[in-house]
């Protein structure tokens, strides 16, 4: 027996993290009557990042409080360790942003969604999604043994790298291997920390193939550590790697020698770019749905969250002209995401693959070669601002080739 959901509700959100209440919380501030379905009791849980959120996306960008009680520690900058343990370091006095604790993050950011009239309906899985063009989507689910039937005129997948809503619509694509990232994490409580606003990265081909290991401060003493590495390109389990650096390596030695590990984490991150299409007939996928997720870095919190602003923006513009058609959302949606992120996701995922080749030495000449204003410019995609040839030339002219190559044929 299966039961209707049929009240008024314009559109439906489907997944309550980061970027799926962000979404519903713009939309519901224009006055639209949102519902969340999340297929979890609750949200936040289980972690599988290294929860660090960027400032400007807050204060410049989407004009949001960050929770205070989310915060866990002010970021100022960062350092990058080479194979050979030389840094470059970079902060910004105004603070780069925060290392956030997601069980609170992603609660408040959903109470914010509810808060603005978005309505939310937990232990609701989606099993299937039917487009009529003319007039809805459908949703079929299921909430606790029981099915209901769940329709609007517009539906937003915010359901996660292995989106149901993306594959029912034909929006989703096969994950490349090598597009993909393993990560493993843990939360440690003991960890030394030179600087409690610092975060630092180490890179090495053996250390970490293809990715980097983050040691991001989370209040006195306690740290996410953490790595990713490119599928296919590890040479044993993943979280031997990890566990190799915390506690075979001088530097893992000296820093985790009187830590403790209280939590064990492990995802996979889609490192492709985004999808060729986030948007068909009502329907638009937001966050790792779209995967939406910085090809170098690996991080998507940020991204997902301004996206939703531009999902709101472009639906406002939809039931304006009662226009839901995918020709209309993908010109407006996918315009307001290429001109902010097109191109540095482009670059992204070019620099990304000089990470399938480079060589350690390699990683040592550049880390001794730029400094961390070339490395911000590098993450946000402007390559020709860093001027690589004159800085490179001299140090190692094998990398002007390597990464000229990679990033300008």
């Amino acid at each position: 027996m299966s039961d209707s959901n049929s009240s008024k509700t314009d559109i439906i959100v489907v997944g309550s993290g980061p970027a799926g209440s962000t979404t519903a919380r713009f939309l519901a501030q224009e006055g639209f009557r949102v519902k969340i379905l999340e297929a979890k009791s609750h949200v936040g849980i289980p972690v599988r990042c290294g929860e660090a959120v960027a400032r400007d996306t807050f204060e410049d960008i989407l004009k949001i409080p960050m929770p205070e009680n989310a915060v866990r520690a002010v970021i100022e900058g960062f350092r990058v360790f080479s194979p050979n343990m030389k840094s470059i370091d970079y902060r910004l006095p105004t603070g780069e942003g925060w290392v956030v604790d997601r069980r609170v993050f992603d609660k408040e950011m959903l109470i914010a969604a509810v808060r603005e009239g978005a309505e939310i309906d937990l232990n609701t899985r989606v099993l299937h999604t039917k487009i009529d063009k003319e007039k809805c989507v459908t949703l079929k689910t299921e909430c606790k043994g029981k099915k209901i039937t769940y329709t609007a005129p517009v539906v937003i997948g915010a359901d996660g790298i292995y989106s149901t809503v993306a594959r029912d619509v034909g929006l989703a694509e096969p994950i490349e291997p090598i597009d993909l990232d393993t990560s493993v994490g843990y939360e440690m409580v003991g960890v030394d920390f030179p600087e409690q606003s610092m975060f630092d990265l180490y890179v090495g081909e053996e250390l970490v193939p293809r990715g980097y290991i983050w040691v991001f401060p989370k209040g006195e003493h306690c740290a996410n550590v953490g790595l990713g590495i490119g599928v296919g390109f590890a040479k044993k389990p993943v979280k031997e790697y990890l566990d190799d650096f915390i506690f075979n390596h001088p530097e893992g030695k000296r820093r985790f020698k009187n830590a403790t590990i209280i939590e064990e984490r492990i995802g996979a991150i889609p490192v492709g770019g985004v999808l060729d299409k986030f948007a068909t007939d009502r329907v638009l996928l937001v966050g790792d749905a779209a995967r939406q997720v910085n090809p170098l870095t690996g991080g998507g919190i940020a991204y997902g969250m301004e996206a939703g602003k531009m999902i709101s923006d472009t639906l406002v513009e939809a039931f304006e002209k009662e226009n839901f058609s995918e020709s209309f959302l993908r010109k407006k949606y996918e315009g307001y995401w290429q001109k902010v992120y097109g191109a540095s996701f482009g670059m992204g995922l070019k620099a990304r693959k000089i990470l399938d080749k480079i060589t350690n030495e390699q990683m040592n000449n550049i880390i001794e070669a730029l400094d961390g204003e070339d490395l911000i410019k590098a993450i946000r995609g402007r390559w020709k601002q860093i001027k690589l040839g004159t800085k490179l030339m001299k140090k190692d002219p094998s990398l002007v080739k390597l990464i000229t190559d990679a990033l300008f044929k």
